[in-house]
């Protein structure tokens, strides 16, 4: 569904982001690509597809994840406003090696793969916005290989998501953090690597130990350090 949405008024723009560039840069953002809107649980890119856009977040989280040939789903990371999907692959002219679904209703900027090379060469920013991008999915890739394999404990591999995820999205609150948590036991476990019946046991066990606390879909680490313990 098209959207309506500036660049070059765009508010969520930081340190983090891609699209923190330089006015002209913007200008240039603002004319490639459309602009779309997408309903929760929508899916903006697929695995195995052939890799001809990029898209940029302008709103709302998206759920990447990657499968096996049997079925089983490793969520690899939630992309956020600023991140960039289908990079690495664009780049590489391949196919998706993830999909990608909205955890709720989302707007993105699509831009065509021949039209985003020529403007990542239009610009040393752009460039190097582009290097960072990447450079934060393979961070993001490498974090779930190294919950998965160095994690020595369930409680580990839960803990380590958590506070991954928290590190996202999070208000302070002396040590706490807060941060919303719109995802199920079963896409948590997807995420640690986790069964939903060993999530939903090892939350449990979080909360009677004062370590967690969720209110709807509010989730608080109340003991950040302790958490980090368990897979350190």
């Amino acid at each position: 569904m098209p959207a309506t949405h500036s660049c070059v008024t765009c508010a969520v723009r930081g340190p983090q982001c891609f699209c923190t560039l330089p006015a002209l840069d913007l200008l240039d953002l603002q004319a490639i690509g459309s602009s779309h809107h997408f309903e929760a649980h929508s899916t903006i890119l697929r695995e195995g597809f052939t890799a001809n856009h990029v898209y940029i977040v302008c709103k709302g989280r998206i759920k990447v994840s990657a499968a096996s040939e049997d079925g089983r789903l490793l969520l690899v990371r939630i992309a956020g406003p600023g991140d960039v999907l289908g990079l690495a692959s664009v780049l590489r002219a391949s196919n998706y090696k993830v999909t990608a679904e909205a955890l709720e209703a989302c707007e993105l900027k699509s831009i065509p793969r021949d039209n985003f090379l020529k403007f990542m060469r239009s610009s040393p920013d752009v460039g190097e916005n582009t290097a960072v991008a990447v450079a934060r999915e393979y961070e993001a890739a490498l974090l779930s290989a190294r919950r998965l394999a160095l994690s020595t404990s369930a409680a580990g591999k839960l803990a380590s998501t958590l506070l991954d995820w928290a590190r996202i999205d999070h208000t302070h609150n002396n040590e706490a953090l807060e941060f919303g948590m719109p995802l199920t036991h079963e896409e948590l476990g997807c995420m640690a690597g986790l069964s939903r019946e060993t999530v939903t046991r090892l939350l449990t066990r979080f909360r009677a130990e004062g370590l967690v606390r969720q209110q709807g879909d509010r989730m608080t680490l109340l003991k950040p350090e302790q958490l980090q313990s368990l897979y350190c």
